[in-house]
């Protein structure tokens, strides 16, 4: 094959790769350490599927009410929506999942933030 060729080749796999690789938004889901303080475990939220594809960004804020002598999280309050029914959601099931130190917290805020940026290209 003559040089030409091989770059035309070489070109057209590249391209063909391009197109078939699957591209998706990097999403984020982030709380601050702050607000994990004195947590024995803080699990993060998951990003949504739907939320994700529906481009659906934002932040809320969550108020956990935790039980005094066991540290479970009895009730989560949604204080501001993240502007998504999906996202907070997800954020309130992740919340109901924390536990602290017995005693150590009777109800704190918990600001959670869903970002989608950029696009990335998968591999698998």
């Amino acid at each position: 094959m003559n040089p030409r060729n091989k770059i035309v080749v070489t070109a057209l796999v590249l391209l063909l790769i391009g197109f078939v690789l699957p591209c998706h938004a990097v999403e984020v889901v982030t709380i601050d350490a702050k607000y994990k303080k004195d947590s024995v475990a803080a699990p993060e939220p998951e990003y949504p599927v739907k939320a994700r594809n529906l481009g659906h960004q934002g932040q809320g804020i969550y108020r956990l009410v935790v039980n005094d002598k066991t540290g479970i999280v009895d009730e989560v309050k949604l204080m501001k929506t993240a502007g998504s029914r999906e996202l907070d959601a997800s954020a309130v099931m992740a919340l109901f999942k924390w536990k602290f130190r017995p005693g150590a917290v009777k109800q704190r805020d918990v600001l959670v933030k869903f970002t989608a940026s950029g696009w990335a290209r998968s591999l698998h």
